[in-house]
């Protein structure tokens, strides 16, 4: 990994370098020195901070026993994310914390749900509701679980 790949950036900082970047690239007379620059920040973020906030689908669907549940953030947030079962009961909820923007979309990143209660238990097959809230955002999917 390129030393660009280690540096912690805030949200704020990140907005800030890509409002750098947009600068840089729709100057189409810039210098070496700014080809230069360009190069850097391009390298230190790769990728732009995702404009919404949104949930996405579970993988794999179906699932046994455990699932993944990646989303993406357009802000710093506050974030859970709530199981349910058909009847709209609580199963597990999965505090997260304050996660800062970006794309949580791989297995490494995303939420993690092993399949059971809060109480430990392992799930039944079925069809269960995922709910991610997300500051004032909040989106609900479906997933199965197929024993």
């Amino acid at each position: 990994p390129s030393i660009a790949s280690k540096i912690q950036l805030t949200t704020e900082q990140k907005h800030h370098l890509a409002s750098a970047i947009d600068q840089l690239e729709s100057n189409p007379n810039r210098s070496g020195a700014e080809e230069m620059v360009l190069g850097v920040l391009q390298a230190i973020l790769p990728e732009r901070l995702p404009t919404q906030t949104q949930l996405l689908a579970n993988y794999p669907n179906p699932f046994n026993p455990e699932t993944w549940i990646p989303f993406e953030l357009s802000q710093d947030s506050q974030v859970a994310i709530s199981i349910y079962d058909v009847q709209g009961q609580l199963i597990r909820q999965l505090e997260l914390g304050v996660v800062t923007a970006g794309r949580y979309i791989r297995a490494d990143q995303a939420a993690y749900w092993d399949g059971k209660t809060q109480a430990g238990e392992a799930v039944a097959s079925g069809t269960y509701f995922y709910q991610l809230q997300a500051g004032d955002y909040i989106e609900t999917k479906k997933m199965v679980m197929l024993k």
